[in-house]
């Protein structure tokens, strides 16, 4: 199912759905964490390397198909940018650091994106990490 799911979001973005773009989004589809480019070519279960996983997740980035960030080692992950994450409002996210769900935060408020005004800005790369209640609790 997710793989058809896929292959629909592809062509939504007007993107050739080629085994390996499938693979790479259907397992960034599969949970709502993110992953490095390291993680991936370990845990795809096709045979890709890293050049090419590289550059789909440029492309995915490029059509908004998936979200990059930066954690606290300063590797890039990477997350599917499903349909409830909005993306059009500058927001910061939240990394659990032991199941590593990540967890959208509400909007940056007006006054501080009012102080940001003169610059035109591309990217905001705001990663907090904790832990969340599920895994506190266990």
């Amino acid at each position: 199912m997710s793989k058809q799911i896929a292959i629909n979001i592809l062509k939504q973005h007007s993107q050739r759905a080629t085994f390996r773009r499938i693979a790479v989004l259907e397992f960034l589809m599969e949970q709502a964490k993110a992953y490095s480019l390291t993680e991936m070519e370990r845990l795809l279960s096709i045979n890709i390397d890293r050049a090419t996983i590289y550059r789909i997740l440029q492309i995915f980035e490029t059509e908004g198909l998936v979200i990059k960030m930066i954690d606290l080692n300063g590797t890039c992950i990477y997350m599917f940018n499903n349909q409830n994450h909005n993306d059009s409002k500058k927001h910061p996210h939240l990394r659990c650091k032991k199941c590593d769900k990540i967890v959208c935060l509400p909007c940056l408020p007006n006054e501080y994106m009012d102080k940001l005004d003169d610059f035109e800005i591309n990217q905001i790369y705001f990663l907090m990490e904790g832990t969340c209640k599920e895994c506190l609790s266990n």
